[in-house]
């Protein structure tokens, strides 16, 4: 009952402000591959966070978890980074020390100090809080503080009581027991004077706040301390934190930061009044905080009894309902008789009042009777109209009553210029909606046009615009009756617009605009065209894609477009244009159908992938510098991987000497950033070994494999996507020659190449020696062999030349022995031919004489001459003739006849007369003909035998034997 009555009170402080929840970010232990309690938190110089866990000191760099044991392997309950030595101090039970970098090494090591105690004192139980008060550095154990001076000497003072808490004020350490409190200054621990009040009471935190020291107890009670007494403090979370437990707690600049066990986080900003609740509920893994601290950004690092959480009150989204009251992906909002609406893809719902996150609260409620996709809120005369996938709905209370006759809705306009009327886009097309006295009928379906769309505006002339995602942007006039459509103009890309697709429409100052992916245009009546706009194109400057722009009732702008986002306030007659830089959040924005609400002048409703984000307009943040090193270089040769260089804040090194074995390396670098993960992109250039900058990617190493001796520089270049934050680091890595490319060696070489030329022109000569012997050994073996060859070729060459000879005689003999038979033969034949004509003159002579006829005579003369050529063309001569040329010219005929089978007899005697080297007038005697005859004869034989025309035909006679 009290704690209802507590709730109770609570609400009401808090209806003055909008629901706002920090967005946290968690992380498991299975994802720091730890224990599940984290008792500590402390922050480095360069951003790295530590947690002292269970399973030892956590350490985390906005990329990887690093885990590292103490001596004796207990739960590490306590930690404290020393930002002049660069040391983490780490303790546990019945032991202390600390981790360091062995700059030889580069490796993490620990050194215990609790070892350097008396072996009576080495059991002291756990170490819940360490503490550097200037002079040295404090370990506050149960019943003991152990004290290392600056000098490095270790003192142990003992304390009368069990002690609860303990802090470092003004350089001194105030330690609280329920007995008692008592300030140490490095030498003695004497009574907190005035603080008899806290008697009893369990001090869960000792802070510094306004010039004083504030005492927070595990109940909730807050005292003030002035060093003199102390006085209640209160707040108007106090109830609150009475029924909470708190565990733990920190304070920074007007924040003060409340870990308890049964709630959560609960924040309390003193400038502003506002207060947060983070717990379960609201995204945390759960409501027991451990530890608590702030980090350089003004964020909360939650240590828990499972897992860590970051709270990012320090930006300017918060989440409406948080990561655990899920309704589903935002696409509308609108505030309406004090409700606020909400419509996403899984319904409507409303919120009884302006809710805050207090423990306890529950979900949004749904309206009843709509559900599934809602695509737009509108308010006109105080009239709350529903688009949605189902289609158009009236809202009333906590009920939506649909409007028959319309399907999926996109949205409601007011038309100006016909009071009373609503112009409405579906599915189909344009709807006219009439306002009754209870809600809204639909009137008519606007005929001639059945084009859909999302955005649509009505002009100052009553004029129609609406955009078309895939065919352009249609200017539209209805008929003064609005049931049809009266006229059309159609922009795309070949009128007026850069491209057909994804143009925009957009109202600003009352005046309509198309937003296209080269910047503005506007409409003028009279040329009736689309016109650049350079003076609003100017003012944003982005270019690529259209840009969504939402006008806020005090004349803001709301700019956005995929990963981008931007506020244009007025200034003059233009805007000043602010970009937000929190990409990690941008980059999860549903906006391309969704519908920018309003809370109140200085808080907006983004719509978002799992609800609504609430933005703080006038949202101005801290100044931030992220640090950007790089972490390690590894060798990745051989087996296992080998760790060349690790980073270590205050050690500038510009150069890093690599052995030429160990030549395959990746290089690890890291920009921390805790807001989201893959929250930074990185670029990365080997000068020396790459051209141009690599792809930006989240990815925090690179490889290199196989590098040449030489000298390279590493480059690296880092946007934060959430700050907008560029930085670039570089390294010098110069890798060694190989054993074999060293001096040493080259002189090894040179030594070895001498010998070896020595040794190799010794071989040459001893070689040549060798070869001349051989060769005269060659010579003498040749000239003997040669001799033995002239003589035997002298022989053969005898033989040759008596066989020639044999020959050469032979053929003489044929050719004697047919020329004798030829002229014997024609000897005897012309001795038959006379001896033949002699008998027929004879006859000739008595006929003459007998004084016969004078045709009886010439009859006589005639057979006289007949016979004479008759003997003359006698073929068996010619056989005879042929077979004797034959035997001498080795069977020419034949040959010829095989070779030229179209050869006639006479041919046949031309050829053996030219042969015989006849002439021509020695041919015609033998032929009984003319020269010119010969000659006509020698042209046909020509034709014959194909002969060229330049070729000569007694030639090719001759030598025709040979070609055979």
């Amino acid at each position: 009952m009290k704690q209802r009555i507590i709730l109770c009170l609570l609400l009401c402080f808090s209806l003055k402000a909008f629901a706002q929840i920090p967005i946290v970010r968690n992380f498991t232990n299975m994802e720091y591959a730890g224990g599940t309690q984290n008792w500590d938190i402390d922050q480095a110089t360069d951003d790295r966070m530590f947690f002292a866990n269970n399973s030892g000191l956590m350490e985390f760099d906005g990329d990887k978890w690093y885990s590292f044991a103490i001596a004796n392997y207990t739960n590490v309950r306590s930690i404290l980074f020393d930002s002049q030595k660069e040391i983490v101090y780490a303790a546990g039970t019945d032991e202390f020390g600390y981790f360091y970098t062995n700059l030889e090494t580069y490796k993490i090591e620990y050194k215990s100090l609790s070892a350097n105690l008396p072996a009576s004192e080495r059991t002291f139980g756990e170490v819940w809080h360490i503490h550097n008060m200037g002079s040295g550095i404090v370990f506050e154990a149960k019943r003991r503080l152990f004290f290392q001076t600056a000098q490095g000497k270790l003192k142990v003072f003992g304390i009368p009581y069990r002690v609860e808490t303990s802090a470092v004020i003004d350089n001194k350490v105030i330690v609280s027991c329920q007995e008692g409190n008592y300030i140490f200054d490095g030498s003695k621990l004497t009574a907190l004077p005035g603080t008899d009040e806290l008697k009893g009471k369990m001090v869960r935190a000792i802070l510094p706040y306004y010039g004083k020291t504030l005492f927070v107890t595990a109940q909730g009670m807050m005292f003030l301390y002035d060093g003199k007494k102390l006085t209640p403090y209160s707040l108007d979370i106090s109830p609150l934190l009475e029924a909470s437990q708190v565990f733990c707690a920190c304070v920074s600049d007007n924040m003060l930061a409340f870990g308890t066990v049964k709630n959560g986080l609960i924040v309390k900003n003193h400038k502003t009044g506002k207060n947060w609740y983070v717990n379960g509920l609201t995204g945390l893994q759960n409501n027991t905080v451990l530890s608590i601290k702030f980090d350089r950004n003004k964020n909360i690092w939650l240590g828990l009894d499972n897992g860590v959480s970051y709270v990012m009150v320090e930006t300017p989204f918060a989440d409406l309902l948080g990561g655990n009251n899920n309704i589903g992906t935002g696409y509308a909002s609108v505030v309406m008789n004090g409700k606020l609406f909400l419509g996403t893809n899984q319904g409507l719902f409303f919120m009884p009042s302006t809710l805050s996150n207090l423990p306890g609260q529950g979900r949004p409620l749904p309206i009843n009777g709509v559900v599934g996709q809602i695509w737009n809120l509108t308010n006109i005369n105080n009239l709350l109209l529903c688009g949605a996938d189902a289609g158009a709905f009236v809202v009333k209370g906590n009920q939506a009553f649909p409007v028959k006759g319309t399907l999926g809705t996109w949205g409601f306009k007011a038309l100006k210029h016909h009071p009373g009327y609503i112009l409405s886009s579906d599915y189909q097309g344009f709807v006219v909606l009439k306002q009754t006295g209870t809600g809204v009928e639909l009137l008519n379906r606007v005929n001639g046009f059945s084009e859909a769309g999302a955005g649509f505006e009505e002009d100052s002339d009553g004029s129609i615009w609406l955009s078309h995602w895939r065919k352009g942007i249609y200017h539209i006039w209805l008929s003064p009756d609005l049931k049809s459509v009266a006229c059309v103009e159609l922009f795309n890309g070949n009128n007026g617009l850069p491209a057909d697709d994804n143009n925009l429409i957009t109202k600003i100052r009352g005046r309509v605009y198309v937003s296209s992916r080269d910047g503005f245009r506007h409409y003028n009546p009279k040329t009736r065209r689309l016109e650049k706009d350079e003076r609003l194109t100017k003012v944003f400057s982005t270019y690529g894609q259209a840009l969504r722009i939402a006008e806020m009732p005090d004349g803001k702008l709301w700019v956005y477009k995929d990963n981008y986002l931007s506020i244009a306030k007025p200034s003059g007659k233009g805007y000043k244009v602010d970009s937000l830089a929190f990409g990690n959040l941008i980059k999860r924005l549903q906006m391309s159908l969704g519908h920018i609400g309003i809370l109140d002048t200085e808080h907006t409703l983004l719509n978002y992938d799992n609800g609504f984000y609430v933005m703080r307009n006038s949202y101005k943040g801290l100044p931030e510098h992220k640090h950007f090193f790089l972490r390690s270089i590894w060798s990745i040769s051989g087996e296992r991987d080998s760790l060349l260089y690790s980073h270590f804040p205050s050690q500038k090194v510009e150069r890093v000497k690599i052995p030429h074995s160990l030549n395959s390396v990746r290089i690890e670098f890291v920009m921390p950033e805790y807001r989201d993960n893959k929250a930074v992109e990185y670029s990365c250039m080997l000068e020396g070994y790459e051209k141009s900058w690599s792809v930006p990617q989240t990815a925090t190493y690179k490889e290199y494999t196989q590098l040449s001796r030489g000298t390279y520089t590493f480059r690296v270049k880092a946007r934060n996507l959430v700050t907008g934050e560029t930085a670039e680091v570089s390294i010098t890595i110069e890798v060694l020659p190989a054993w074999y490319e060293t001096w040493f060696a080259v002189f090894v070489y040179f030594c070895f190449f001498v010998g070896a030329l020595y040794l190799l022109v010794k071989f040459l000569q001893k070689r040549a020696e060798r070869k001349l012997v051989r060769m005269q050994e060659e010579k003498e073996r040749q000239l003997k062999e040669q001799q033995t060859q002239f003589l035997i070729q002298e022989e053969k060459k005898e033989k040759e030349l008596v066989k020639l000879r044999n020959d050469q005689l032979t053929i003489e003999l044929k050719h004697k022995s047919g020329q004798l038979a030829d002229s014997t033969m024609n000897l005897v034949r012309k001795n038959d031919m006379l001896q033949a004509i002699d008998e027929k003159m004879s006859e000739l002579s008595d006929s003459v004489r007998k004084e016969e006829a004078k045709t009886y005579l010439t009859k006589k003369i005639n057979d006289i001459r007949r016979e004479i050529k008759s003997n003359m063309a006698d073929d068996d001569n010619w056989e005879k003739f042929q077979e004797n040329f034959n035997l001498v010219y080795d069977n020419f005929m034949q040959k010829l006849t095989a070779q030229f089978p179209d050869l006639k007899k006479n041919d046949l005697k031309l050829c053996a007369y030219l042969k015989m080297g006849l002439s021509s007038k020695e041919m015609a005697s033998l032929l009984n003909t003319s020269v010119r005859s010969i000659e006509t004869a020698r042209y046909r034989l020509r034709k014959k035998l194909e002969l060229d025309s330049g070729e000569n035909l007694t030639n090719f006679i001759q030598n025709m034997e040979k070609e055979m």
